[in-house]
């Protein structure tokens, strides 16, 4: 008889040796940065890490089964488009992560929020929504964020 794949829970494909991370952030030094440091520390044979600069292609990528991470980074100050302007806010970190915990297919994905943006409104905002963690950027060495992934993110 045939062995069937067991389906990941999150992705809804057959999984993979590597746990799909995704950073979305706008700010092209963080993006390097994020996916340097699992290079550096050895680590991108476990890890599939993408970056992504922008709202509605994040989505995308989330809602897609053979795209979707089991793991996301989220700064919370992005461009968002509000009306015909073109605008950076925090709404646009929160907008997302609401559709993500909202949704059936998208709620067990772990969203840990990563951002300079430490005001302690949206912080506590985040973490009802259903956030895993609030990393503050700026404030961990790179071994400390590898320590932080290896702890929390786990497959």
């Amino acid at each position: 008889m045939p062995q069937t794949a067991t389906m990941d829970p999150v992705t809804k494909t057959a999984p993979t040796d590597k746990i799909k991370i995704l950073l979305v952030d706008n700010d092209e030094l963080v993006q390097i940065y994020f996916r340097d440091i699992f290079w550096i520390h050895g680590l991108d044979s476990k890890y599939d890490v993408s970056v992504i600069g922008d709202i509605e292609k994040a989505e995308a990528i989330i809602r897609d089964p053979e795209t979707r991470p089991r793991v996301i980074f989220l700064d919370l100050i992005m461009p968002m488009r509000k009306g015909s302007r073109i605008e950076e806010t925090a709404e646009a970190g929160v907008s997302l992560l609401k559709k993500i915990k909202e949704d059936e297919e998208l709620k067990s994905i772990k969203v840990f929020i990563f951002s300079g943006y430490t005001n302690e409104t949206y912080r506590d905002l985040v973490l009802k929504m259903g956030a895993e963690d609030f990393v503050p950027k700026g404030t961990s060495l790179p071994q400390d964020l590898v320590s932080f992934i290896e702890q929390k993110v786990k497959a």
